[in-house]
């Protein structure tokens, strides 16, 4: 029997288990970044009243201050123990605003963000994120880049102008001939090639790019120590993985 790749929007579902607050919280944080407990009150009962197409409006939840703000239905009580189980199970991060210390501020958990879109089948722009050690290799890169800009990886969609980026080792930048935006080619510091500072630079700018776009993980160049920080990331944020071979046919190592 051929067995069934599980589905990574299963995880979601299970924990929102029917719960339609709990559903909405997500939908809130996803659609439009960090919120307070009033905001996601107000979100909830908006959602009640006008339904997902109205709340997805981005003037509507923008002009949400000329509305009447009275919550119907939406107790503290209620608010705080959905949202306590969104962050036990993981799917949300809740800390401290910055301007209002007695406030808390949810937000989605980076690594459980694309899980997030595949539940509600949200499709976003695409970005790209590779490494690169070899000057002799330089060509293949070049090559690689013309690629992607004449490639529909995913959704009928091209990795969107200008985030297809490349992380390489200090002072190799200024090696690579034109034909790649300079702008796309991310070096990192000569203190900072071991693994861990590999990975905590590699992280970090996924983590940026996965507010707005999907990440796909392009493992094509780079050592080995490159493909495993990338694969490592790719497992812990639910990334799609890629690999161009030498006849530059696109083989898909991990797909969802």
């Amino acid at each position: 029997m051929e067995k069934r790749t599980p589905d990574p929007a299963d995880e979601i579902d299970k924990i929102i288990a029917g719960v339609l607050v709990r559903k909405v919280i997500l939908r809130t944080l996803l659609l439009f970044g960090p919120q307070t407990g009033p905001e996601l009150r107000w979100g909830i009962s908006k959602y009640n009243e006008v339904g997902e197409d109205l709340f997805r409006d981005q003037i509507y939840w923008q002009l949400k201050d000329s509305f009447d703000r009275r919550i119907n239905g939406v107790s503290d009580a209620l608010l705080y123990f959905n949202l306590k189980h969104l962050e036990i199970a993981g799917l949300i991060i809740r800390e401290r605003s910055e301007t209002e210390y007695k406030s808390k501020i949810a937000r989605i958990n980076p690594c459980k963000i694309q899980q997030i879109r595949q539940y509600f089948r949200d499709i976003v722009p695409l970005a790209c994120v590779s490494c690169f050690d070899s000057e002799d290799d330089k060509w293949r890169l070049t090559r690689l880049y013309q690629k992607l800009r004449l490639t529909r990886l995913l959704y009928n969609q091209y990795v969107d102008e200008g985030k297809c980026f490349t992380f390489l080792p200090e002072g190799l930048k200024n090696k690579i001939s034109g034909g790649i935006p300079k702008n796309q080619l991310i070096e990192i510091p000569k203190d900072s090639l071991n693994y861990s500072g590999l990975y905590n630079i590699l992280r970090k700018k996924i983590e940026n790019l996965l507010q707005t776009h999907e990440v796909l993980i392009n493992v094509s160049l780079g050592s080995r120590f490159h493909t495993i920080a990338l694969t490592q990331l790719a497992f812990e944020y639910h990334l799609k993985v890629f690999y161009i071979d030498q006849q530059e046919n696109i083989i898909w190592i991990k797909d969802q």
